[in-house]
């Protein structure tokens, strides 16, 4: 029985310093967002990232060196969405953190003592700016799978927070393909877009979107709104005059 409960008891901290090196969305405020003057590095990673395995070694033995005040917290960007809100483009990516303010990044495959010479280079930094803004902008809308076979909930909730990625998907959509529940998607990815951040660019996506599915009311508005924000932009407006001609012809 002894030997049992030592077995159990092992298999159960091993487990729990393991899940400890992982930080999720919803954990976040109470782990690399800590205000309490220690270096962090939040690391991006992925069990299907070769180099982030090859980093793996490194990371640990800096994690476990007590004569280097840090700690490291692991995010599996398959599981997570902080990386899609802070940008993060590939992995494996470094943030240096401290009283959840980035002082800096990087993202590459490096030495041990490389690393640790970011760390200490970024603990000897003044912290200034805002809060990281892991948590992303909330929405109106809920996302909306197309009839394509890439236009996953799973594969939209990788652009949710990107204005700029979110419009050009929904031009793409308009431009290639025609299917109702396509055309759906890209009105619902491009509201989203405009929520963001709305620009001349947006607006002239959801008003050809919207010709598209045959809501000329609204698309004629959408379009007079465009065109009014690129004149104020000094932008062009070749194109959406050409659908309002269109609209307005019909």
């Amino acid at each position: 029985m002894r030997i049992l409960f030592i077995i159990t008891f092992s298999l159960l901290s091993i487990t729990a310093s393991f899940s400890q090196e992982y930080v999720t969305d919803a954990s976040m405020e109470e782990t690399v967002m800590v205000k309490d003057d220690q270096i962090k590095v939040l690391y991006f990673t992925a069990p299907w990232c070769g180099p982030c395995n090859y980093m793996a070694p490194v990371i640990k033995s800096i994690s476990e060196d007590e004569r280097i005040d840090v700690t490291i917290f692991k995010m599996n960007t398959d599981d997570n969405t902080s990386d899609d809100i802070l940008k993060v483009s590939s992995i494996p990516t470094y943030f240096f953190i401290k009283n959840g303010r980035k002082l800096g990044q990087s993202s590459s495959v490096m030495r041990r003592d490389n690393m640790v010479e970011l760390i200490k280079k970024h603990d000897a930094m003044k912290v200034k700016g805002g809060l990281l803004p892991y948590r992303g902008t909330p929405s109106n809308y809920e996302i909306v799978a197309g009839a394509h076979e890439k236009l996953t909930k799973k594969n939209l909730e990788q652009l949710w927070h990107s204005a700029q990625e979110l419009n050009e998907l929904s031009w793409n959509i308009y431009k290639n393909l025609k299917a109702p529940k396509d055309l759906a998607c890209a009105l619902t990815l491009v509201n989203r877009s405009i929520e963001l951040e709305e620009n001349t660019y947006n607006l002239q996506t959801k008003a050809h979107v919207l010709y598209q599915m045959k809501d000329h009311k609204k698309a004629l508005q959408t379009a007079q709104k465009a065109k009014k924000q690129a004149a104020r932009n000094a932008s062009s407006t070749t194109i959406i005059e050409e659908l309002i001609k269109k609209i307005e012809a019909e």
